[in-house]
């Protein structure tokens, strides 16, 4: 005699259900064996194993930053990891184990063993005056496998004039005599106030030229309060890596412009800047110079 089902209950429903209940299990089980499986899954290697990358530094651009380290010779080493955060980070600058929370993968870098030499590798699309946290760690096994990170710097993106800018003498043209480091864009220094304001507020730097005695020098003054010093000749300007913190002629006090040289501006509302010249005039009608500015208030980072 059979077992009768309970009121209500349809023994074909019933079977249909458990199926059902059946088959969502089984699903659920293929999930979580493919989230074991996942290929972008990473796992921190002792050092011994990998090394982390050494030494890294970067050199600041417009709107990009140069990331430099050294690569260590492991046979199974396929490449580098960049990682970045964007904004303040409070966790130091020391080599750790792990990467830590809110740093993302930014870039990547491949590389074939052997591998001695220092490695670079831009990173773009970044925005002036916004402060990064940079840190690499190297890879092998298909990259799921990294190591500890190197130090962790920070930059901060700052935009060029990309081309030269003409400044010319006071005396032979002050409508093109003065530059505001902000904008890159010369401005009028036709007439100046006692306090070497401009008449529409703008300018850094104005360029003058002096007679003494037989020789002919411009010389270049800062304007609106500005502050200007000379930090020497400089083959390659991003050798001047920061601002200094004092030795600065005040506003209405000249320095001479000299080839080559690289000179660190301090604007009146507390930004740092930086011009060198590139190439004077004969009779110093004019220089010629490239500039970078940095947005961020008080940052004296130039690289």
């Amino acid at each position: 005699m059979g077992v009768r089902p309970l009121r209500g209950q349809n023994p074909q429903i019933d079977k249909e259900g458990g199926m059902k209940k059946l088959l969502m299990m089984v699903v659920l089980l293929m999930m979580v064996g493919f989230m074991g499986c996942d290929d972008t899954t990473t796992t921190v290697v002792a050092p011994e194993d990998l090394a982390p990358p050494l030494g890294l530094y970067s050199i600041t651009g417009d709107e990009e930053v140069t990331l430099f380290w050294w690569c260590s010779n492991y046979d199974d080493l396929v490449g580098y990891k960049v990682y970045f955060i964007s904004g303040p980070y409070g966790g130091g600058a020391d080599p750790r184990e792990e990467v830590p929370n809110g740093f993302e993968v930014v870039d990547s870098l491949s590389v074939t063993p052997p591998c001695s030499e220092l490695k670079s590798i831009v990173i773009d699309g970044l925005t002036n005056g916004e402060t990064y946290h940079f840190l690499v760690v190297a890879a092998k096994d298909n990259w799921s496998d990294i190591s500890y990170t190197s130090n962790i710097i920070a930059d901060t993106p700052r935009p060029e004039s990309g081309t030269t800018i003409t400044l010319y003498a006071k005396q032979a043209e002050p409508t093109l005599a003065g530059l505001e480091v902000s904008s890159f864009e010369r401005v009028d220094c036709t007439s100046l106030d006692s306090n070497y304001d401009t008449p529409g507020g703008s300018g850094d730097i104005m360029v003058e030229r002096f007679n003494p005695g037989a020789g002919v020098r411009a010389w270049i003054d800062g304007i609106n309060s500005g502050w200007i010093q000379d930090i020497g000749y400089m083959q390659d300007w991003d050798d001047a890596d920061e601002a200094p913190e004092t030795g600065y002629a005040d506003a209405g006090h000249s320095i001479e412009a000299l080839m080559g040289h690289v000179y660190a501006i301090w604007t009146g509302d507390n930004h740092f800047a930086k011009i060198q010249v590139t190439d004077i005039e004969p009779s110093f009608e004019w220089i010629k110079v490239k500039a970078a500015y940095q947005p961020a208030v008080g940052e004296r980072e130039y690289k």
